[in-house]
């Protein structure tokens, strides 16, 4: 491990080289084929492998960080990806959403699944967890074709639907991503108590609530910065 001093000096030296990095590599990568998200991927794993003192790669070795800034950066870029949404929620107008996200993604997940299983000889409780895991659109890989920022224009059927599904997505695939957890124990919970807990638990109460508690915020915000008096406007 650094010194204390040494590491938060190369804290501060990679936090601000990530700013620098952000503000001009989009300049650089306009005329190419390349997303700002995927070159950090890339320059994160290249400075993992070098043989320098600090950290290593194994996310196990630091279990709790690791967590929080996973949780932590989905906040923010599921929260990016809402924010720059104009077209008001509906079920109509949103109707492109609700079928990739009711359609298109459990079948990804089945065929995901099913080719983990006779390709890869995986079973099935790693093979629907490999599935879970690939089948939601991500937010900041695929920035380059959602929308713009908010109200300039740039919302298009098909971006306002890569957007606004990249935005919810994750919280429809943690229900598959417990079904496979549950199945690797299914020996602990007997052949039906594993299926009425997913069902009841997983799927139906975390997703009400996930839904309930984010339509009642955003309604919540949205009177505080939009509705009230001039004097108290954010």
């Amino acid at each position: 491990m650094l010194p204390d001093a040494a590491a938060y000096i190369t804290l501060l030296a990679g936090f601000g080289a990530v700013v620098l990095l952000t503000a001009w590599m989009p300049l650089v990568l306009k005329e190419l084929p390349l997303s700002l998200p995927i070159i950090f991927v890339v320059l994160g794993a290249v400075l993992f492998w070098l043989p320098v003192p600090g950290p290593g790669p194994d996310p196990l070795e630091y279990g709790v960080v690791t967590e929080r800034a996973t949780e932590l950066v989905l906040i923010v870029a599921l929260m990016g990806a809402g924010l720059k949404l104009d077209r008001p929620f509906g079920w109509g107008r949103w109707a492109a959403t609700w079928r990739l996200l009711g359609i298109t993604m459990p079948l990804s997940i089945l065929g995901l699944t099913v080719a983990a299983v006779l390709v890869l000889n995986l079973d099935l409780a790693t093979a629907l967890l490999l599935g879970a895991l690939l089948a939601p659109t991500d937010p900041v890989l695929a920035s380059d074709v959602q929308v713009g920022p908010p109200n300039t224009g740039e919302e298009d059927e098909v971006r306002f639907a890569l957007t606004s599904e990249a935005g919810l997505n994750d919280g429809l695939a943690f229900p598959f991503v417990h079904l496979a957890v549950v199945l690797a124990g299914i020996t602990v919970l007997g052949p039906f108590g594993w299926a009425i807990e997913w069902l009841a638990v997983d799927l139906v109460w975390k997703l009400a609530c996930g839904l309930g508690a984010g339509w009642l915020a955003g309604r919540v915000l949205g009177w505080l910065i939009f509705r009230i008096p001039n004097r108290a406007k954010l």
